[in-house]
């Protein structure tokens, strides 16, 4: 029996774009799928056949703190609840008259997707596109003890429970145990990564559904072209929401000027091609392509560290060097080390110490055993089908 399934996300691409493989997977297998989005990203959302219902957001053109500080990391839960009460309004007002079987949200708009479903009585499933949290491991409690101390008076912190307290009222639920709902774990939870990935994956039972990425075909399609002149290919890019200028990417080129090496740099949206200035013939610079289309050529991967770049590196086999810029980012690359699947680097590190990282993870016969092995695992893990699979067992 075909159901109509509402899916509810963060509007940033590290979230968004991992679960669109998923709803284009229901949607082809016969179901409607409704998805209130922030109206940047509407397009991307009906591109996979699903109803987009667009909102207007401030996240997606907001600029990321160049420091990840207590203070930030205090205003953070306060930013998503603001966000999944827009995504809320959005959703209930479109969807009132044509109420979801079930509600899917990514775990970080509990405010729209988890609130929603309790209101109406619907079964919810969470997902996860980083490391998932249960009793025994969350990054909410690991960030703070040992990266970045956050006061737990922080007014941005009372300022959430008091704006949560007072959506409960509004919608009706002035009883709901706040602490409960925001720790309850959901009877199904989709991690867009292989257990082997997550921290302390053996304590997460099986309403844990770990898919690994859901990368599809599209995710290779590009006009970009792998150089034919058989000299490695190393890809370099810090995501599209880390703080960051042309100086690091200049860095780079200057570093790998006269290596013979080709070089790929994708700037995402804050960085001016034009800005990183004139380039070694060797290294192209571009605003944007899609990830696995140039990982699949590479030999390694200089990243941020965000966990669905690190599933695509892996899902295409090449080792990377993680240059972390937030406290999450860190987590990931202290995991990724640990499995010996890639290097750290500090993001204050030279072009030089970046290249001579880059040529060393790529002549290590370990390191490339390591990597082949995890890539079995991770194109094993289910990835869009699995997920799909998983969402319809809630039904």
């Amino acid at each position: 029996m075909k159901r109509h399934i509402a899916f509810f996300n963060v509007p940033g691409l590290g979230h968004l774009t991992p679960t669109l493989p998923v709803v284009a997977e229901l949607v082809q297998r016969g179901h409607r799928v409704s998805h209130p989005v922030a109206r940047q990203y509407a397009d991307l959302v009906a591109r996979t056949g699903a109803r987009a219902v667009p909102y207007a957001s401030p996240l997606p053109d907001e600029a990321p703190a160049p420091v990840v500080d207590g203070d930030v990391l205090a205003g953070v839960p306060l930013k998503y609840l603001r966000e999944g009460m827009l995504a809320l309004e959005c959703g209930e007002r479109a969807l009132a008259a044509d109420r979801p079987d079930l509600i899917v949200y990514d775990t970080t708009m509990f405010a729209a997707g988890r609130l929603l479903a309790r209101k109406w009585g619907l079964p919810a499933v969470r997902t996860f596109p980083t490391l998932a949290a249960n009793e025994h491991f969350s990054l909410d409690r690991l960030v703070p003890e040992e990266l970045v101390p956050v006061d737990p008076r922080h007014p941005a912190l009372a300022e959430f429970f008091t704006t949560l307290v007072g959506l409960f009222a509004r919608h009706g639920m002035a009883s709901v145990d706040v602490g409960r709902f925001l720790t309850e774990i959901e009877e199904t939870n989709i991690v867009l990564l292989p257990r082997e990935i997550q921290i302390k994956g053996e304590t997460f039972d099986d309403r844990f559904v770990f898919t690994g990425p859901c990368i599809s075909a599209r995710s290779f399609e590009t006009e970009w072209e792998a150089p034919d002149d058989g000299k490695p290919l190393v890809l370099i890019s810090l995501g599209t929401s880390a703080h960051t200028g042309p100086e690091f990417f200049r860095r780079c080129a200057r570093a790998f000027a006269g290596v013979p090496w080709n070089v790929v740099m994708t700037l995402g949206g804050r960085v001016d091609p034009v800005s990183v200035g004139p380039l070694p013939p060797n290294v192209t610079a571009h605003p944007w392509v899609p990830h696995p289309a140039v990982l699949r050529h590479a030999s390694a991967f200089v990243t941020q560290g965000g966990m669905g770049s690190a599933m695509e590196a892996l899902y295409c086999g090449t080792p990377m060097v993680v240059v972390a810029s937030t406290p999450e980012q860190e987590v990931n690359a202290r995991r990724l080390a640990e499995l010996g699947v890639a290097r750290r680097q500090e993001s204050a590190a030279t072009g030089e110490a970046l290249r001579d990282a880059v040529l060393a993870l790529a002549a290590d016969p370990a390191t490339a055993a390591r990597v082949r092995r995890m890539s079995d695992v991770v194109r094993g893990a289910g990835g869009a089908a699995r997920a799909a699979d998983a969402v319809e067992a809630r039904l």
